[in-house]
């Protein structure tokens, strides 16, 4: 194998790698392939856990249902430094904390969603999902 010959080879399949790595991140990131924006959800649950962890941190609440049981709801948030500069830390989200999360449910239809904002029980509301291609409001519900 010539030198040049080995040259090309090496550049094809790094090329192809960065090719596939890009793909992966668009998809990975994209909330059109994992939620459904015409199926706004607005709950409210108490905090089970809170995980700040990139690429996305997660909350998982229990939510009452009408007939008395019990659902666990897992949403989607942002990036910790999305959340943190948006004014949210650990201790607003704290296991036992009741909070209200108005956002989008899976296309699955299973209990999980993508958390737009939410609202503590102090009041206040803090936008919680940055994905670039997520609506920015859910409609109330």
């Amino acid at each position: 194998m010539t030198y040049l010959h080995s040259r090309k080879i090496l550049f094809a399949a790094l090329l192809l790698g960065a090719a596939g790595s890009a793909t992966q991140g668009v998809a990975h990131h994209a909330f059109a392939a994992e939620f459904d924006s015409a199926k706004p959800v607005a709950i409210q649950g108490v905090v089970t856990k809170a995980r700040f962890v990139n690429p996305h941190s997660w909350i998982y609440l229990d939510v009452k249902n009408k007939d008395g049981s019990v659902t666990s709801w897992g949403f989607e948030f942002g990036t910790p430094s999305s959340l943190r500069t948006n004014g949210l830390s650990k201790e607003d989200v704290r296991a036992g904390t009741p909070i209200r999360v108005a956002g989008y449910r899976a296309k699955n239809g299973g209990p999980f969603g993508y958390a737009a904002i939410i609202t503590l029980a102090d009041g206040r509301k803090v936008q919680t999902g940055s994905a670039p291609d997520a609506p920015t409001a859910p409609a109330r519900r």
